[in-house]
């Protein structure tokens, strides 16, 4: 009704959680999800709805208000004229080695914490799950947390340029190393899936973006970004099974593609994908109202940055069932609703869903009208509604950095051109 396209934040918010329930009924029928718990998934995404419609409604009602007058503000034309400029160019690319640089420098401090409690390359390769352990034994100095974040801003930098210049420099590469090392020292995946995720959605803001030089305007509502998308997103799962294989292979030390290690990394990927559903299922069914958090839980990094609440490894250490056929089976991932509730409770979410779901939309329309200061920042947002269905990855203080640090250096290099004028 209201967006040229279906893929807007509710869009992809609403798309992210059918294909995950789907999925659900069809490869995991014995995990949970109770009534309750669906009506209150339903609530919280019909809130964020609600919350981008009421934006489309006040803006198009007021077109002279601040907020309507801030989302019209600049034009496809100013960007073209500015980042088509050497002098920008060539700023925006120094600012890329950079970051990457440091990011890279991070990742080598990081492999050298590791290296001192492990003793050698090899420990720390075949060390499987005990790196994960490590994680909260080893103390990471503060600088090197710092440089090695600026890797994920860094991308989104990269998937800028790359959308407006339709180019790939070898420097791009810094900063995916970097958190490739990290990654790999950590036995970690969720980082570097996340990093595909905006790859692959950064693909969308291309089409988007070439359409709106080439001033195609039609307006039917299932379009060329849309169904490009749609047939990308079986490469997108396919290239993240393989990453995950990898990464489930490199913490259990099992290597190989026989029928027994394919079928244990099949399993763990059924769980890591839906089981956060089915947690959440059993936690909101002996859900009791208590403390709130108030931003410990969704921002836990940031809160233990700050001294304000040490941070646990993977947000709780509660672990509950999610099978009805093996009680065995226990996660401690439980969407990012959880973290909301426990943070603000039922009608603080609602609240907090209407707010996200304004703000989105503002940058949404500022997006589709070829502005890359909000290209960079929907790429973030999209990469957090998209892990909704898992966890808030705001958790993560590099993707809070990653949403604000290339919004603000893509600003400024714009500022610096018309100040140049």
């Amino acid at each position: 009704m209201f967006s040229r396209y279906y893929f807007s934040p509710t869009g992809i918010l609403c798309i992210t959680w059918i294909a995950f329930i789907l999925l659900k009924l069809i490869l995991a029928r014995d995990f949970y999800m109770s009534v309750d718990a669906a009506l209150i998934f339903v609530l919280f995404i019909f809130s964020f709805f609600v919350g981008e419609f009421f934006m489309f409604w006040y803006t198009s009602s007021r077109p002279t208000s601040l907020i309507a007058i801030y989302m019209n503000k600049g034009s496809l034309e100013s960007d073209l004229e500015i980042f088509n400029r050497d002098t920008i160019k060539k700023r925006l690319e120094y600012v890329l080695i950079i970051l990457g640089a440091l990011s890279l420098a991070g990742s080598v401090l990081y492999v050298q914490s590791f290296l001192g409690y492990f003793g050698s390359v090899f420990n720390v390769l075949t060390a499987g799950w005990a790196l994960r352990g490590a994680l909260e034994e080893i103390s990471i100095p503060l600088f090197t947390r710092a440089i090695l974040m600026l890797g994920y801003s860094c991308i989104i930098l990269t998937l800028v340029y790359n959308i407006f210049y339709q180019k790939f420099k070898w420097y791009f590469l810094l900063s995916y190393i970097s958190l490739l090392i990290m990654g790999i020292t950590q036995a970690g995946r969720a980082g570097f899936m996340m990093i595909i995720f905006q790859i692959f959605i950064a693909s969308y803001w291309g089409e988007i973006f070439k359409m709106l030089k080439k001033k195609d305007h039609d307006n039917s509502l299932l379009r060329g970004p849309e169904l490009k998308l749609v047939k990308r997103s079986f490469r997108l799962v396919l290239v993240i099974a393989v990453i995950f294989l990898g990464g489930d292979m490199l913490r259990s030390q099992k290597f190989g593609v026989s029928s027994e290690i394919l079928g244990e990394a099949i399993f763990t990927f059924k769980i890591y994908l839906m089981g956060g559903i089915s947690a959440f299922s059993s936690f909101f069914e002996n859900y009791n109202y208590g403390q709130l958090g108030w931003g410990r839980y969704s921002f836990s990094s940031l809160y233990d940055l700050l001294g304000i609440q040490k941070n646990q490894l993977g947000v709780y250490t509660d672990y509950l069932r999610i099978s009805s056929t093996d009680f065995s089976l226990e996660v401690n991932i439980f969407t990012a609703f959880r973290q909301y509730i426990d943070d603000f409770g039922i009608i603080g979410t609602v609240i907090i869903m209407i707010i996200g779901g304004s703000t989105c939309y503002i940058y949404f329309r500022k997006a589709v009208r070829g502005d890359l200061s909000s290209i960079a920042f929907m790429i973030v947002v999209y990469t957090i509604l998209f892990h909704t269905v898992l966890l808030s990855i705001t958790v993560h203080n590099a993707v809070l950095i990653s949403a604000v640090l290339p919004y603000f250096v893509i600003k400024f290099l714009k500022k610096s051109a018309k100040f140049n004028l």
